[in-house]
């Protein structure tokens, strides 16, 4: 796979950043050091602690559809998109109850330890342990993506001296397709992330990217808990809304009204919902009791706002 763009995004983003927070950019070292036994040891436990994390889910429900959740935070040089992941574990669990099914794939130089690290062979296993444990004729997959990304690679995957790789569209549709898991809920939160909308489509699947094939999304300095995609959809919009795709369309007004109000060259989320998921996640956010409270809480107050304007 090419590496030099990613590794550029990824550097301009940074810089993005670092300007941002009214930081000045330091020189780095590009050089990578041979791993330490440690770093070696780390590595080679990795399967164990995927496989660990997966048998504390909860069992599944019987006779209802389930849903599970995989987050993935690749990028390990930047807290925010750890927190973004954590949020998005939080409010999705919420919504369909799956907080207790959930497994959390982590690169954060500063922590090793709490979660498994976020690798292509990591998510491949966590995905094929999870396909086990669902009723693939039902149950619902959310895998959220957070880092930096380009148009040619994907997402960055990276944690110091110990991983550099990127995950593409065409590794996710691998990994699903061998996980044998047909309902898919995937969000992207990365810059170029509308790569993924295309290979990843299907009747039973909804993907949420951060921005188009084109362009850069932004909010991932080191002084925010999370990126503007992942602000405006996971804690502005998503835990009032009445159904995901009203919350991206939310998420989407307010990322450009914010990008036109910065000067900043819209990134353009972009939303796909293939026909057999719309009427899925009807079904589920139906059934989803607190969520639907808050959606006819909505409703009603946007009601009456139109009843006085």
């Amino acid at each position: 796979m090419h590496r030099a763009e990613l590794k550029a995004t990824a550097a301009a983003c940074l810089l993005w950043g670092l300007l941002a927070a009214g930081q000045s950019p330091a020189a780095t070292d590009s050089s990578s050091p041979p791993l330490t036994p440690a770093e070696r040891a780390l590595l080679a436990q990795q399967p164990r602690r995927v496989a660990a994390a997966v048998d504390r889910m909860a069992p599944r429900v019987r006779g209802q559809t389930n849903v599970f959740f995989v987050g993935f935070a690749g990028y390990g040089e930047q807290r925010v998109f750890r927190k973004e992941e954590e949020l998005a574990r939080r409010v999705f669990g919420e919504r369909f109850g799956s907080i207790d099914r959930s497994v959390e794939l982590v690169n954060d130089i500063r922590d090793r330890t709490t979660y498994p690290l976020a690798t292509f062979d990591n998510l491949r296993y966590a995905l094929r342990l999870i396909g086990r444990r669902m009723d693939r004729s039902r149950d619902v997959l959310v895998l959220v993506l957070t880092s930096h990304g380009s148009s040619e690679d994907g997402i960055a995957i990276t944690n110091s001296d110990l991983l550099d790789d990127a995950l593409s569209p065409r590794d996710v549709r691998q990994v699903l397709a061998e996980a044998g898991i047909r309902w898919r809920v995937i969000v992207a939160s990365a810059c170029y992330a509308g790569i993924f909308i295309r290979p990843l489509r299907a009747d039973t699947a909804l993907i949420m990217t951060a921005a188009d094939s084109r362009h850069s999304s932004f909010g991932c300095a080191d002084n925010r808990d999370l990126t503007y995609f992942g602000e405006a959809l996971f804690k502005d919009a998503l835990p009032g809304a009445c159904s995901l795709e009203d919350a991206f369309e939310s998420a989407r007004r307010i990322i450009r009204q914010r990008e036109t109000e910065e000067g900043d060259i819209h990134s353009n989320p972009q939303i796909y919902v293939g026909a057999l998921m719309r009427a899925k996640l009807r079904g589920l956010d139906h059934a989803a009791g607190d969520g639907s409270q808050t959606c006819r809480h909505s409703l009603a107050f946007q009601a009456s706002r139109g009843a006085h304007s």
